[in-house]
């Protein structure tokens, strides 16, 4: 272990999302466990994902029942057993908790055993409410105001709070009035071992692709705030002109049927490719497959706190050229690396007329992906993200 992380000997890692359900928070919190590995000791605890693989090294599962209104509930009251007793038994020089669902009791852990606690931030709850067509229900309102509470506490009481953008730093020093000296900005990053450039015809033919058509590629969880609904409304004015062009929609979600109606409605059913869920390792392949990725995220949400959303890094660490909304923090991604194009959001006409322009400019396409590529790997790699998490662990350590 390298001397200015020779503090950090143990952590705990927190989490609370399910590793039933595949998607972005899952990926980042393996690849931090992954990338902490080389550098110290560290235990993640987690839900019992029951029937899933349980193969992963380093992870302490904790039981929980499975029915959508008690996995929380019951996840928090047995997390704080299983965390008690670990704590107790074995130290750790730090606890690092992912703050999503409503986490309170690992936070008194730590203040009655004096261990320094990081929380770590990728949104807030009431940006979430203003888009999730369930914020309504009874059992919605209820696990909202557990978890606006949850936020407050473990804001005001945490040692130090990793933000993922600067919009989102700010946000919490605003709404919570949290000093921002204490809060740190470290953005999500990309496996740029997985994620990387790889033969384009050969990709095709391993995913049953057809070699002649050109793909405009989407890849995430269809919700939302992803804005998925705008390259659809985008791809007529593509066809119009190019079309030998598909489009891949690569995920799952909420809003996939929404979606597919949509283009059934628009008669563009044998132009998309909605892929479902695909294995985290097939993903590249997808995005390699591709000429152009895309970003099309709508306003609402995203706007107040920015993005520092995977797909972004993964696009250019594979050497995409990437078409993203002008949002904060995919917008600085977009253009501290060089790596592609900003439109304005909601606006298909935009979205349209700037893949159509790269598109007929593959050299434009190539200096643009080589310029993410570069970017990315020096510096958002998910080791460099570990890396960072540990300077700011060091730090508050005694």
């Amino acid at each position: 272990m390298e001397i200015m992380f020779k503090k950090v000997n143990n952590i705990f890692l927190v989490f609370y999302g399910s590793f039933n359900i595949k998607s972005g928070s899952n990926i980042h919190i393996l690849e931090l466990l992954k990338n902490l590995k080389i550098y110290t000791n560290i235990v993640l605890f987690a839900p019992d994902p029951k029937g899933e693989n349980h193969a992963i090294s380093g992870i302490k599962y904790v039981p929980v029942i499975n029915n959508k209104y008690l996995i929380q509930p019951s996840y928090e009251i047995m997390l704080s057993f299983y965390l008690l007793y670990s704590c107790i038994k074995n130290r750790p020089d730090i606890l690092y908790l992912r703050q999503n669902s409503f986490p309170f009791l690992p936070m008194f852990i730590c203040k009655i055993l004096k261990i320094p606690l990081v929380v770590e931030v990728n949104g807030l709850v009431l940006d979430e409410l203003e888009v999730n067509t369930n914020s309504k229900s009874f059992a919605y309102k209820v696990f909202s105001y557990l978890a606006l509470h949850s936020e407050k506490l473990n804001y005001k009481y945490c040692d130090r709070i990793v933000s993922v953008t600067d919009k989102l730093r700010d946000e919490i020093v605003r709404l919570y009035s949290i000093p921002q000296d204490k809060i740190f900005v470290i953005n999500n990053g990309a496996n740029t071992d997985l994620f990387k450039p790889m033969d384009q015809e050969q990709v095709k033919k391993e995913l049953g692709l057809e070699n002649s058509k050109k793909y405009i590629c989407f890849v995430g969880h269809l919700a939302a705030w992803q804005g998925v609904e705008f390259l659809i409304y985008a791809s007529p004015l593509i066809l119009e002109k190019h079309p030998e062009v598909r489009f891949l929609v690569v995920g799952d979600g909420v809003m996939k049927n929404k979606l597919l109606k949509i283009t059934s409605e628009l008669r563009l059913s044998d132009k998309f490719i909605f892929t479902g869920r695909v294995p985290y390792e097939s993903v590249p392949l997808y995005i390699n497959a591709s000429e152009i990725c895309v970003a099309p995220f709508i306003k609402r949400r995203n706007s107040k706190i920015g993005l520092s959303a995977l797909k972004t890094y993964e696009y250019l660490a594979c050497g995409k050229p990437m078409v993203a909304s002008s949002i904060p923090g995919v917008k600085d991604l977009i253009e501290f690396s060089g790596g592609g194009i900003t439109v304005n959001p909601e606006n298909p006409g935009e979205l349209a007329t700037v893949i159509l322009g790269l598109i007929s400019d593959e050299s434009t396409r190539a200096i643009l992906g080589e310029k993410g590529r570069k970017y990315v790997v020096e510096n958002h790699s998910w080791n460099g993200v570990a890396r960072k998490i540990l300077e700011v662990c060091n730090d508050i350590i005694p």
